[in-house]
């Protein structure tokens, strides 16, 4: 009997046919077609639309596949509705060799599908010994005293011999940054390769195909291997506040390589990083994370990366020390170029100074195309906004010197064109000094960069100015994904713990986020402290720990560090992720025991951050941190408890509940304010937003009491003309707490205020992403850690959520305000495209719900109480 389900779009760790995978028992998933009816219409249609059982196979060669022979691991058929999560449980796999895999399903009714088509993966290099007896190398020449060498360019000629290439693998390293061609040609899309990591303790090696290459250039018998090496995070030369120019595995760049080139008569010939390259200084003469890039384009070595180059004056490479961190294949999405943007204007403020508007805040850099004459020096500087002058404003104090600003030198040779390659730029503007012509608006193109993560969610409504929120939403987290989730592209690129956690709803909402933050949780690994403590930016140079002078921290700030068990959590919700949760677990307890053994004091935590960056502050509460860093505590307590039930620690979740229950009654002790009947902070003020949102929406007030404290909290909003007054913790309680009380028309009010503080005040400063404070002269333009309302817009607007973790069983439960007509969010999960809208009709409301095969929702429709759906499209009426 067939199934009336097929499994289709076959991953492999999250991703499409991936190379490198170095997990040693890597996981599969698929998602479900239906291939007739609609499952609607009685119940015993709706099992047929629900996967009771599975079988995996995975074989070593594709003809085998399709005969249905596991040769490598047959699971057999296992009971199980799910489609995820399916671990490999064969024999060990082999380095750098590929597998195929299939899967098929079995329905309700009893009907079994047809293997799906075949899916691939490729391990990576497993062991040492698989690099095939390469050698870190690097230019002789090092940095001294003048300061850093320029970037440096290898090369390596080398002879293959004829036959039928069938394979060809390039793993590669280049540090802090890797640009690799072959043949001439340029090896991936990947730029500022690889991520940047805690090198002491991970270096990230990546893996390419390069079979097409060697193939097109089959007939000749000489190729040649080339890399320009640039410095990143590995070795930033620029003085800055965060010691990254002084980390502890500071280095000049250097490189390992391994090419693998197999052919079909069983054959394989290797290709190594060795002492028999060549070096030579490249045009790329400095090169900073933070400063920006100097090119001279005069000594530019041109068809250097390709066969018939003479480089008989260049040196020979010398050996290099090799970093001291584990090697491991770079399973995230390599950073891109994901698109080009226009300028929409060109102006010069004054003469000789032209500056191009992008019309968009973005990260990345500019392309620029010019003639002149030779040694005509043009500095390119880039900004996030203009001084009252109309040139680009840089103002900062966090790196010595010149940031974000690229200085090209012309060699005269024609029209000419530069962009840097080893640093990128948050901007909106791009000043260039020094134009020896007449600039034209098409010279310039903005190339944005960032992390390639797909976009998996859409939002829209009747409103133009929510939708403006939420695409500035998503351009603020994408504009901070570089290979770490970071807190601005301009000024700092660093890691802040606090800043991804308060969005990582959002952007798992929004975009394929499980391979960045399995990448960043074992960058928190590495940053872990015996102690268990933990910095607040991650990775880190050392800079954060506890009794760092410089760096001003005294103590762990359980609202930032909190993100180690957050956004775990987060991905055991979106996506089902149950390793995750046991891989970090008994990190996340250390942390635990050391905050609660050095800093609980009466049964509070008093050290921390708190609220950051509340109206007219630049930095924490006048309150103080101890409501907030107290309140996390307890939620880093729960979510342990709650993970702790997952995993089946038992034995673990008497001492949570103990320990959670003397929180509360310390948070009740220390901050309620008996007299005035509300919450208050270790220091003195007038009355406090936050304090009170933080109380009443982590669970923290008794029952009694309850309705007084919420009352004054809307009676202090009304009085302040429907606007909050809250930082980055208490704004993303504050509008679901309204709504969920019933106040979502005030939530509403509060959102879309065009006045100060808002977000609509933002919008009418003209962001196109969002700011890091409330007023109009915000430090940063490209923030994304007040993004927390795009999480309101999709789970109370839209009504949107994962009832069961990985989206099994969705709720759809919309809080349409009276000033929206309609709202849509639909969202690419684990298990299918989930889709919501809802529409006024008359005086009801419409709710549509479109849930793919496996999927079963809880729709609350306003007004008309709560249905329950299965697969298929369903609209629901008031």
């Amino acid at each position: 009997m067939s199934a009336v389900l097929s499994p289709h779009t076959l991953r492999t760790e999250y991703a499409d046919n991936p190379l490198g995978i170095d997990e040693p028992r890597p996981r599969f998933s698929w998602l479900l077609r239906s291939d007739g009816g609609s499952g609607e219409s009685s119940e015993s249609g709706q099992r047929a639309f629900t996967q009771t059982s599975y079988q995996v196979i995975v074989s070593s060669d594709l003809p085998g596949l399709e005969a249905g022979r596991g040769d490598v691991w047959d699971s057999g058929r296992v009971e199980s509705s799910g489609t995820g999560q399916v671990e490999y449980d064969g024999a060990p796999l082999r380095p750098a060799t590929g597998y195929v895999w299939s899967v098929r399903v079995w329905d309700g009714a009893g009907g079994a599908s047809d293997w799906a088509a075949p899916a691939a993966f490729e391990t990576g290099l497993l062991s040492s010994e698989d690099w095939g007896g390469a050698v870190w190398v690097r230019h002789p020449a090092a940095t001294g005293t003048d300061g850093p060498a320029p970037s440096p360019l290898l090369r390596k000629t080398f002879q293959l011999p004829p036959g039928d290439i069938v394979r060809a693998r390039l793993y590669a390293c280049g540090l802090g940054f890797g640009e690799f061609h072959l043949d001439g040609e340029r090896v991936g899309r990947a730029v500022l390769d690889p991520a940047p990591t805690n090198y002491e303790a991970t270096v990230l090696y990546s893996t390419h195909d390069v079979t097409p290459q060697l193939r097109a250039g089959a007939s000749s018998s000489e190729h040649v291997l080339a890399v320009a090496l640039g410095r990143g995070r590995y070795s930033d030369p620029t003085p800055n506040v965060w010691y990254w120019q002084r980390a502890p595995w500071w280095d000049d760049p250097k490189l390992l390589a391994h090419l693998v080139v197999s052919y079909a008569d069983g054959r394989v010939e290797r290709v190594v990083s060795d002492l028999s390259w060549r070096a030579v200084d490249g045009p790329t003469r400095v090169d900073s994370l933070y400063a920006g890039e100097v090119y001279d384009a005069a000594k530019a070595r041109r068809g250097w990366t390709a066969t018939g180059f003479d480089d008989g004056d260049w040196s020979d490479v010398v050996a290099a020390t090799p970093p001291r961190g584990v090697l491991r294949s770079q399973q995230v999405e390599p950073i891109e170029v994901i698109g080009e943007l226009e300028p929409v204007g060109l102006a010069e403020p004054r003469p000789g100074v032209h500056v191009y508007d992008l019309g968009q805040q973005l990260a990345g850099w500019a392309r620029l195309r010019v003639v002149g004459p030779a040694g005509t020096r043009l500095r390119i500087r880039y900004g996030e906004r203009l001084l009252d002058d109309g040139t680009v404003d840089i103002r900062q104090v966090h790196i010595d010197g010149d940031m974000q600003t690229d200085t090209f030198v012309l060699s005269g040779e024609g029209y000419e064109t530069f962009e840097p390659r080893f640093s990128y730029k948050g901007f909106q503007y791009v000043q260039v000094d020094g134009h020896p012509g007449r600039p034209d608006i098409d010279d310039l193109r903005a190339q944005v960069v960032h992390t390639a993560v797909a976009s998996t969610g859409e939002f829209e409504t009747d409103n133009r100015l929510v939708n403006r929120i939420h695409t500035a939403t998503r351009w603020a987290v994408l504009n901070n994904l570089h290979g770490v989730p970071t807190d601005t592209p301009v000024f700092e690129k660093n890691g802040w713990t606090g800043d991804a956690h308060l969005t990582a709803n959002v952007a798992a909402y929004n975009f394929h986020m499980p391979r960045i933050y399995t990448k960043w949780l074992q960058d928190w690994v590495d940053a872990q402290l015996p102690s268990g403590e933990f910095p607040p930016i991650v990775p880190t140079s050392g800079w954060g720990y506890h009794g760092d002078p410089d760096a001003g921290i005294t103590g762990p700030i359980p609202a930032w560090d909190v993100a180690y068990a957050e956004i775990p959590w987060v991905m055991y919700q979106h996506y089902g992720d149950e390793r995750i949760l046991a891989r970090h677990y008994d990190g996340q307890r250390r942390y635990l025991d050391h905050l609660v053994d050095g800093y609980l004091r009466d049964d509070v935590v008093l050290v921390g951050l708190g609220d950051w960056l509340p109206p007219g502050v630049h930095g924490m509460p006048p309150e103080g941190p101890g409501v907030y860093e107290t309140a996390y505590t307890l939620r880093f307590v729960e979510l342990l408890g709650q993970i702790g039930r997952v995993l089946g620690r038992q034995g673990d979740l008497a001492g949570y509940d103990e320990l959670a229950g003397r929180i509360r009654a310390g948070f009740d002790r220390a901050f309620f304010d008996a007299a005035a009947g509300i919450y208050h902070g270790e220091r003195p003020t007038d009355y406090r937003q936050s304090v009170n949102v933080v109380a009443l929406a982590f669970g923290l007030v008794p029952e009694e009491r309850y309705g007084a404290v919420l009352d004054r909290l809307v009676a202090d909003i009304h009085e302040r003309d429907d606007h909050l007054d809250t930082g980055v913790i208490g704004t993303k309680f504050l509008l679901p707490l309204l709504t969920r009380h019933g106040m979502v028309d005030l939530a509403f009010r509060v959102a879309t205020r065009l006045t100060y503080p808002g977000y609509g005040f933002w919008m009418e400063q003209g962001a196109t992403a969002l700011y890091e404070h409330w007023h109009a002269g915000s430090r940063s333009r490209n923030h994304h850690f007040f993004g927390h309302v795009d999480q309101w817009f999709i789970e109370d607007l839209a009504g949107l959520t994962p009832a069961e973790p990985g989206f099994a069983r969705v709720r759809v439960r919309p809080s349409p305000p009276s000033e929206l007509g309609r709202a849509r969010a639909a969202l690419d999960t684990v298990r299918g495209r989930v889709a919501t809208s809802w529409e006024r009709r008359g005086d009801g409301v419409a709710v549509t719900v479109e849930l793919p095969p496996g999927v079963t929702g809880e729709v609350h429709v306003p007004g008309a109480g709560v249905q329950e759906c299965g697969p298929g499209s369903h609209t629901f009426e008031s």
